[in-house]
Parts: C-alpha cells; sequence; structure tokens
C-alpha cells in the first residue's frame, strides 16, 4: 500500500528492513536466489541421491536426491556445527558489508538454529570473521521448529526496536535437512519426495539473514529500504499433521485473521500469498481449505508461490528464503504498492503469517530500477547515484 507525505503519519513507527543476506543452493547471495526464483531454476539436475535406511532395521537403502549447497562453496565433508557456520557466514557477511563501519558496533543479533550445542562453534567463527562487532550467547535461540520461530522472532525484535530497546539488528537463521542422520528420520517418515512418494519433500539446507531499524533511522542514513513490517499473526493448529488427523486449517485461518485485522485494509491489498508448501499432501490442503476463509474481497485475482518447489526444503531457513523471495515480489511490481502475505508452520501445529509491504523512495527509484533489470537478466541502462 502506498503511503505518502500527505497521510502525516509519523515515520518512526514502523519497522523496515534494510539488509538481506542468503545462502542456498540456488544461489550465493539474496539476489541470485531470487533470480534463481523468478526463472524457475532449481538444482535438481545436479542433485545428490544419498542412501539412506527405509524401514527401521537398515536392511534395504533407498535414493533419497537432495539439494545442498555446491562443493566448490561449502565442502561437503563440513557437518553440523561447523556446516551452519559455514552457511550463516556469507548471509550475515553479505548485510555487513554494505553497512558503514561507524554502526557496527550498534548491531544486536538474533541467530535461530535448529539445535542445541552449536553455539559456541559458531560463536568464535563469527567472532573471528567479524573483528570489533558485537555477539554473545544471548544472540542465539535454539528451537526446535525455527522455521516459525524465524517469524516469532521478527516480530520480538520490531517490538523492541519501536520501544527503543535496540536500534540496528540482524535476525539470522541456518538449517540443513542434508544430514545423513535427519534424512534418514526423514525416510522412515516417508516424507522424502522419490519414486515410491510424489507427495515428498526435496532436501535442502540455507541461511538467511536480514536487517530490522526504525523507517525514522533508515531515513536519517539514506539507505535504501527493502519492505515495512506491516502485521504478524499467530495460532496454533488444534489438529496437527503429526497426529494423523485430518487438518481443518484453524490455525493457519486464524493466524491469518489475526494479521489482517491489524492492516487498514483488513487484508483487500494483499496481492501475493508465499507459503512454506514444499511438495507434501498436507500442507497443501491445508491452504486449498485456508484461502477461502480469509481474503474480504475473494474475487479479487492473487498469486500464490511456493519457493520449497525451487530450492528445496531447507527447515528452518527457508523462512528466510520465503522472505528474500518477498522483497523481491515488491521490487518487481511495477508500480509498486501492493502488500505481501507470507505464511510457514511446523509439524506440531505452530502457525505464522507475517505481511510487508513496498515503501515510498523516490529518491531511491533508479537504484531498484536497475536491481529490476538485473533480476529480468537485462543489463543496467542508468547508474545508481
Amino acid at each position: 500500500m502506498k503511503r505518502s507525505e500527505d497521510t502525516k503519519l509519523p515515520i518512526d513507527e514502523r519497522v523496515v528492513i534494510t539488509g538481506v543476506g542468503l545462502m542456498s543452493p540456488i544461489g550465493a547471495s539474496a539476489w541470485d536466489t531470487a533470480k534463481a526464483l523468478l526463472d524457475s531454476r532449481s538444482r535438481y539436475m545436479s542433485h545428490e541421491t544419498v542412501l539412506v535406511a527405509d524401514n527401521p532395521k537398515g536392511s534395504l537403502l533407498r535414493g533419497a536426491t537432495i539439494s545442498r549447497v555446491g562443493e566448490d562453496l561449502i565442502p561437503h565433508s563440513l557437518t553440523g556445527a561447523n556446516r551452519l557456520s559455514a552457511l550463516l557466514m556469507p548471509a550475515i557477511s553479505q548485510i555487513l558489508a554494505d553497512l558503514p563501519t561507524r554502526y557496527k558496533n550498534e548491531i544486536e543479533f538474533k541467530i535461530v538454529l535448529p539445535v542445541a550445542g552449536y553455539e559456541e562453534v559458531i560463536l568464535n567463527e563469527l567472532a573471528q570473521k567479524n573483528p570489533g562487532i558485537r555477539f554473545s550467547t544471548n544472540s542465539f535461540v535454539v528451537a526446535r521448529h525455527p522455521r516459525t520461530e524465524f517469524f516469532r522472532q521478527i516480530d520480538l525484535i520490531s517490538t523492541a526496536t519501536l520501544s527503543g530497546q535496540c536500534k540496528y539488528t540482524i535476525v539470522a537463521c541456518a538449517d540443513s535437512l542434508c544430514d545423513t542422520a535427519i534424512l534418514n528420520n526423514l525416510m522412515l517418515e516417508d516424507r522424502l519426495k522419490d519414486a515410491m512418494n510424489p507427495y515428498g519433500i526435496m532436501a535442502s539446507e540455507a541461511a538467511g539473514a536480514i536487517l530490522l531499524e526504525r523507517e525514522s533511522t533508515a531515513r536519517g542514513r539514506g539507505v535504501a529500504i527493502l519492505a515495512a513490517v506491516t502485521s504478524r499473526g499467530g495460532a496454533t493448529e488444534p489438529a496437527p499433521w503429526t497426529d494423523g488427523k485430518p487438518s481443518k486449517a484453524l490455525g493457519l485461518t486464524t493466524a491469518f485473521h489475526q494479521a489482517f485485522e491489524r492492516l487498514d485494509d483488513k487484508g483487500r491489498g494483499v496481492l501475493h500469498v508465499i507459503t512454506d508448501e514444499n511438495g507434501e499432501r498436507q500442507r497443501a490442503l491445508e491452504w486449498a481449505l485456508t484461502k477461502g476463509r480469509i481474503f474480504p474481497n475473494p474475487s479479487k485475482q492473487r498469486y500464490l508461490w511456493t519457493p520449497a518447489t525451487v530450492a528445496g526444503d531447507a527447515g528452518g531457513a527457508l523462512a528466510a528464503i520465503i522472505l528474500a523471495y518477498g522483497f523481491t515480489k515488491l521490487i518487481m511490481s511495477t508500480p509498486p504498492g501492493e502488500r505481501i502475505a507470507m505464511a510457514v508452520s511446523d509439524d506440531k501445529g505452530d502457525r505464522q503469517v507475517m505481511c510487508i509491504e513496498h515503501v515510498e523512495q523516490p529518491e531511491r527509484d533508479v537504484l531498484f530500477a536497475n536491481l529490476r533489470l538485473q533480476l529480468a537478466g537485462q543489463q543496467k541502462e542508468t547508474e545508481v547515484n
């Protein structure tokens, strides 16, 4: 939704996203990944096939096709904490590289991890690669379901930013489903896509990071604003997939209703919806039940996007891919102005929805025009000031 200066609303009431970094199997940066998503360009042809047991005794083996970051970027021999650390470093570094030195000592971090015990390794690596920047054990949040926790942390940091508790915060997440033990469990649960299971997932890995700050702060330092965080909703599905009960999509519906209720147009302006549908039939059915209940103007044409069908399911880090794709859709919309809703969920019933929108910056029109050309695979026609 466009926001003109005539509205006289205080611009420091919003939290905006001014930096993004990403490392994924389809791109070594946020914009490389975004372009691959726009082109529907996966790396499925170069995916590996890992042999994992398909029964508790392990007497049979079945191929699991996965998507991982190329060997030239991260050696496949790296596992556990070292692998998550290697995924995180480029994502965070992409943001820090664009940030003037004078701001770096004011940055705080919230890094979402899928498992405990990795903090010290990652902390040491971050401190070594980024001297002078403050990191601490408080920078980490360990969550069994990091995908929904990533959205929740953005909401918590946004509240803290508006109340003045923090100024600049990088929220990051790294996850990999390509570990043999994880693949083995997914195979035993019959959740991996292969010739025997067309409704399974393509296991993947990634890391993503975003920089949050007040809109007034961002405008004061003259930085490009990628999006404003406008609302969030969250709820619990009473019949999660793991219980073997058919979902009625009550949790996802409620999460959308909460997010839309906090918008001035109650969701009418939402044009694109981006979800974490990953090939699993349960997720697709849940969205099918939800979409007819949530929009106040259901006759409006909307577009559903599912990045996991291209990038693979990167666990918790899929939330970062979804968010980066949301920025891309805002940038590629001409003229900009529509809102984007994004939804993520976990196996135990947590459902999270976040809405973002375009922020008017006439002085950045050339920059975003060139970025659109870059994402479309065209040459820049003008220079960025």
